[in-house]
C-alpha cells in the first residue's frame, strides 16, 4: 500500500506536476484503503462514515504542501464535523482525529472543557497532539501537553484540536505493508473512545 517512495511526490515543484502525482500515485491508494477504514469506523446503527479525498480545488499557483483522505459522518463534507484523517506531509504519514475551526463552536457547545480534557487524557503515550492542522509539527500527548492544548483550544478562537499518530518517512514500517496497515487501523481504533462521546453529545445538542 503506502511506501517511502510516495513521499517523492513532494519533490515535484510545480502545481500541475504535483497534482498529477497526487491524483495518480496517492489518491488511488486512498481509494483502495478507504472501504476498510470505513468498515472499521462505522458501527451501525450509531455511525456511518464516508470518505472524502482532498481535491485541492483552491490551488491555483502553489502546489499542495500535504494531501489526505478524511472520514466523516456526512456524505457531502467533513470539515464541519469532528472527523478522522489519513494523509501525507512531506516528512510523515499522519493518522488523526480533528476538531477544526468549522466544527469547534458546536463541539464547545456540546462538550464541557472538563469532559473534553478527560477524553483526551485517554491518549496513549505514543500519540501526539496539536492545535493547528495546517502545520506538520505536533507535541507528544503527555498530560502536560494535553493540558496546554486544551487551554489554548478554549482561549483562542481559531485554535483547533488534532490528535493521533504519525509514521515518519524513514520509518521501517513502510517496508512492511501489513504492519503499516495494522498500525493505521489500530490508531483509528484507539481514537474512537474520544470521537464517540463527542459525537453523542453533539447529536444530543442538535
Amino acid at each position: 500500500m503506502f511506501t517511502q517512495s510516495d513521499f517523492e511526490i513532494f519533490n515535484e515543484p510545480t502545481l500541475a506536476g504535483r497534482m498529477h502525482l497526487i491524483k495518480t500515485v496517492i489518491d488511488p491508494k486512498f481509494d483502495a484503503i478507504a472501504p476498510t477504514i470505513i468498515d472499521q469506523l462505522s458501527t451501525p446503527p450509531a455511525h456511518q462514515f464516508y470518505a472524502h479525498v482532498a481535491k485541492h480545488l483552491r490551488r491555483f499557483k502553489n502546489p499542495p504542501v500535504d494531501t489526505w483522505v478524511a472520514f466523516s459522518e456526512n456524505a457531502r463534507s467533513y470539515k464541519a464535523l469532528p472527523h478522522f484523517e489519513l494523509g501525507f506531509w512531506p516528512d510523515r504519514l499522519f493518522i488523526y482525529f480533528d476538531i477544526l475551526d468549522e466544527s469547534k463552536a458546536a463541539v464547545q457547545a456540546a462538550v464541557s472543557p472538563v469532559e473534553l480534557k478527560r477524553l483526551y487524557q485517554q491518549l496513549p503515550a505514543d500519540f501526539v497532539i496539536s492545535n493547528n492542522h495546517g502545520v506538520p509539527q505536533t507535541e507528544p500527548a503527555t498530560l502536560a501537553n494535553i493540558e496546554a492544548a486544551m487551554t489554548k483550544f478554549d482561549k483562542y478562537k481559531h485554535s483547533e484540536l488534532v490528535a493521533g499518530r504519525a509514521v515518519m518517512a524513514d520509518d521501517e514500517l513502510f517496508a512492511n505493508p501489513k504492519a503499516l496497515n495494522a498500525y493505521i487501523f489500530a490508531t483509528f481504533e484507539k481514537l474512537m473512545p474520544i470521537y464517540q462521546p463527542i459525537m453523542a453529545a453533539w447529536l444530543n445538542e442538535d
